[in-house]
């Protein structure tokens, strides 16, 4: 690396990769402070740096394109640094949009009845169950709620109890009681 590149780096305040377990100077990036959101001191460099992730352990390298996309493209404020691997992100990231499906349908589920919709939330509610263990226990209510109704269902409502049995009513009409033109003031259509 020149001594340009070295010169610079060294006098980077620390605080900005005080989590990192590992720096690789050869890869430095010359970041541009106009395009930074900071208050007191903007990233004149950006190295790849090692971190280890917050949930799984792992380490894993926050390349120097990676945050110059993060603080020049995104804005992201300029302290900010990552603490979870790309795959502990992607799995909390899926996790929060499941959330947000559940928040957004639970109660439409509830309301309308629609049956797939109720073993969406069901499948939801399982699924964060698996990862997180302890739930609201408002899902866990809603979810058990939600199974007993489709049991319900799958198993087939009561059956409305059958029609009476149709009376049969004799085929033929005594000839006495018919009359071939109606008495004076009734017609043949009166009951």
């Amino acid at each position: 690396m020149d001594p340009y590149r070295r010169c610079f780096f060294t006098i980077m305040p620390r605080h900005l990769f005080s989590d990192a377990t590992h720096f690789d100077c050869a890869s430095a990036i010359r970041g541009n402070p106009q395009k930074q959101n900071y208050s007191v001191c903007p990233r004149h460099w950006y190295v790849d740096a090692d971190f280890n992730c917050t949930r799984c352990s792992k380490e894993f390298t926050w390349t120097a394109t990676e945050q110059k996309a993060w603080f020049e493209d995104y804005f992201f404020w300029i302290d900010s640094s990552p603490r979870h691997c790309k795959k502990c992100m992607s799995d909390r990231r899926h996790l929060e949009s499941l959330r947000k499906e559940y928040d957004s349908t639970v109660s439409a589920a509830r309301h309308k009845g629609a049956t797939d919709t109720k073993c969406r939330i069901i499948e939801i509610v399982r699924e964060l169950e698996s990862v997180f263990g302890n739930l609201p226990e408002k899902m866990i209510e809603t979810k058990d709620l939600f199974d007993r109704q489709i049991l319900k269902a799958q198993q087939g409502a009561p059956q409305p109890p059958p029609d009476p049995p149709l009376v049969e009513f004799p085929m033929t009409i005594p000839t006495s009681t018919l009359r071939s033109t109606p008495a004076p003031g009734q017609g043949f259509c009166e009951l």
